[in-house]
């Protein structure tokens, strides 16, 4: 008989629900959410809890069988919320504990290949939310952006805009699943935010027409590419950008 798994949705979950099914080592095992799967007639139902340590012991199993880097594509892959990716990573790391570091030079393998793919997809919409965040000052001063992206990416760029924005307090909301990274007095949380009665400052208005020229001026007519600029900008993200907002003109 097989064995799913379930976890409470955190990640610190999922590895204590790996740790538990690399452990026991059963065959066509797999890792799911609670309530997301239905009990079955051939496959035991095993709740993993929450266990720092059995999540600490996972993470250095991949590092010390794979790498640094393997851990990097669990991570990310995780963050995608890709169906079924839990068990995705599940055969990931056991083919990491079969060959070692080597299976990262596996490319051809499903297994891996799943793996990196989703992990390049997360890495790559992060990196694009780097450059689109966009801050309004709220009427206590405390910086605010509301951002929808496709994958869990707000644990990558919180510590990012840590460092940019170190000296403010501000935060950063994914509409999309009710979470928010705060930063207050140099402290970085995360906490359940649904919805928000957000006053703005005065002056922001006239941030927005700031941004608003800079994005015409920097455009030069001649050399205008839409094509481009939709590929860089895809036009889901621009209902939250400052300068796509033709609203207020």
């Amino acid at each position: 008989m097989s064995a799913t798994y379930t976890y409470d949705g955190t990640f610190e979950g999922f590895l204590t629900a790996l740790a538990l099914a690399v452990e026991k080592k059963l065959p066509g095992s797999e890792i799911a959410r609670e309530n997301a799967v239905e009990a079955g007639l051939f496959s035991e139902f095993i709740r993993a809890g929450s266990d720092p340590i059995k999540a600490s012991a996972a993470r250095a199993l991949i590092e010390r069988r794979g790498s640094a880097g393997s851990w990097h594509y669990v991570r990310y892959a995780f963050l995608s919320e890709a169906p079924g990716v839990e068990t995705a990573i599940l055969e990931y790391v056991r083919l990491l504990l079969d060959k070692g570091r080597t299976a990262d030079n596996m490319l051809a393998d499903d297994r891996v290949k799943k793996v990196h793919a989703l992990s390049a997809k997360v890495g790559g919409e992060a990196h694009r939310f780097m450059g689109f965040v966009r801050f309004k000052e709220l009427a206590d001063k405390t910086l605010y952006s509301k951002i929808e992206p496709d994958h869990n990416i707000l644990p990558l760029l919180a510590p990012h805009f840590r460092v940019r924005l170190g000296t403010f307090n501000w935060v950063i909301h994914d509409a999309r699943r009710n979470n928010a990274a705060l930063y207050f007095k140099e402290k970085l949380v995360y906490a359940p935010l649904s919805a928000a009665e957000l006053t703005e400052d005065a002056k922001e208005a006239e941030v927005r027409e700031l941004w608003k020229h800079f994005f015409k001026t920097a455009a030069i007519k001649e050399r205008m590419n839409p094509e481009l600029q939709r590929q860089n900008v895809p036009l889901k993200y621009r209902k939250n950008l400052t300068e796509f907002d033709r609203g207020a003109e």
